[in-house]
């Protein structure tokens, strides 16, 4: 194990908690587990939601990351994908 891996994990960990989309999930699922709690929502609503909100987060991630691949010239690889 490298002598800095704590440390990069560390940056890691502070760089996934300053982006936008942790942000989201976290705000949308304590405002509809409190709508929840009061009784403004039932548990299948509840589990739409939450789950519709966290997929399209993470497919839109990927969709950009699959977006990026392609559109990197200096990828030997991009040339050969199927756009």
């Amino acid at each position: 194990m490298k002598a800095n891996f704590w440390s990069l994990a560390l940056q890691k960990l502070v760089e996934n908690l300053l982006s936008v989309k942790v942000w989201v999930i976290f705000a949308l699922l304590g405002v509809s587990t409190k709508m929840l709690l009061m009784g403004l929502m039932d548990g299948a609503t509840w589990a739409a939601v939450n789950g519709g909100v966290i997929s399209t987060v993470f497919a839109m991630r990927e969709a950009f990351k699959v977006a990026k691949v392609k559109s990197d010239p200096t990828n030997p690889e991009s040339r050969n994908m199927m756009v």
